[in-house]
């Protein structure tokens, strides 16, 4: 016959392992999870909806920070112990200021690590002049009825070269430099979270002649389907949670230009029936793509930009996604963009064929843009 502890001794039982920090959960093992989750997952939405994601994880340390300040030595001596490239996948959380207190400690050494292990890597790549100019195309495209753009329908040897969830304070500018050196364009796809406090990176793009698109506000699976309403928590978004993202992530865009690319992308690539009607009611092209980066995901620079170009051997031809918030693409844009030309490669953006859409989106108020 089993016995169970009284209430009284139980009481004890988690008073004494509470001051002792016995029936606390160590930090170490989740971010090793981290790790093991990157790896393991099929596809970015699994990945940023994963409890073992990075921002989760430290969201959920940052809570338990307030009355266990002591993990904070769990969460360095963890990260300390991580191999550099399995570092870089916190790398974004390191940087994040909200994080200050609980890395107080290991911050200064975990970043001199992480320049280290970029260095390294760069060496693997040729790190050549970028002695050439692209002479990038601009096609039009009839977007009254709709229009899903996958390869873009361009030709032989032509890409579309997209970035999506920026722009991003650091990562943006210097893939913006890049861009600029070889008179690459491209096509942004911009969270409506990250644009209010970021105009003048907008405005930079704009005048650079690039093409900006939104990505929804905050980057939730917008479609009804099995995969979002996992990725939501069982529960799936209203059309009206939907369409307000979509409207909000061109509405942030209007507000800082004045004027935004009849362009959407849905994040992660999933939509439906309903939302794709209700972009094509307006007058707005959905973006996907054919060439996966698979950026999110650590690994050497060497593989990403192998996987990368052997997608376009293969293609020929197509619409080629990255993120410019991760610093693995920043890092390997260089010799891509080198790679592209010594194959015979130009670059496209599309716009609408008609001229006035991108002043006249049907999906904003019109409000007059920041000084």
């Amino acid at each position: 016959m089993k016995t169970f502890p009284s209430k009284k001794t139980t009481a004890f039982l988690l008073l004494l392992c509470s001051l002792m920090g016995a029936c606390t959960k160590q930090a170490s093992p989740d971010l090793k999870k981290s790790v093991e989750a990157n790896e393991s997952a099929r596809s970015l939405v699994e990945w940023e909806s994963s409890p073992q994601n990075p921002r989760a994880v430290f969201k959920t340390y940052r809570e338990e920070f307030k009355s266990r300040p002591e993990i904070a030595k769990e969460v360095c001596a963890g990260l300390t112990k991580l191999k550099p490239q399995d570092l870089s996948l916190f790398e974004e959380e390191i940087n994040n200021a909200e994080n200050g207190a609980l890395l107080k400690d290991c911050r200064d050494s975990l970043k001199k690590t992480l320049e280290d292990y970029w260095q390294e890597q760069k060496k693997s790549l040729q790190n050549s002049t970028l002695h050439f100019q692209f002479q990038p195309r601009i096609e039009k495209r009839d977007l009254s009825k709709g229009y899903r753009a996958r390869t873009g329908d361009v030709n032989p040897k032509e890409l579309i070269m997209t970035f999506d969830d920026g722009p991003h304070e650091i990562y943006t500018p210097r893939i913006l430099d890049i861009l600029e050196m070889v008179n690459a364009k491209v096509m942004f796809f911009h969270l409506g979270s990250n644009v209010p406090r970021l105009p003048a990176l907008l405005q930079r793009e704009a005048k650079a002649g690039h093409v900006i698109g939104s990505h929804s506000v905050s980057h939730r699976c917008l479609a009804r389907n099995p995969i979002c309403t996992k990725a939501n928590g069982g529960t799936p978004l209203s059309f009206e949670d939907a369409t307000s993202e979509i409207r909000g992530g061109h509405q942030a865009i209007y507000d800082v230009l004045g004027f935004v690319d009849p362009f959407f992308r849905f994040p992660y690539g999933e939509s439906d029936a309903e939302l794709t009607q209700f972009l094509a009611d307006r007058q707005v092209g959905q973006f996907y793509w054919n060439i996966d980066s698979g950026d999110w995901r650590a690994q050497p620079l060497r593989d990403l930009l192998a996987n990368t170009l052997g997608q376009i051997d293969k293609a020929q031809r197509g619409i080629v996604l990255f993120h410019d918030t991760q610093r693995r693409t920043l890092e390997i844009l260089p010799e891509f963009l080198k790679a592209l030309w010594e194959r015979g490669f130009n670059l496209v953006v599309l716009q609408s064929l008609d001229e006035q859409a991108r002043d006249n989106s049907q999906l904003v108020t019109k409000r007059p843009p920041l000084p």
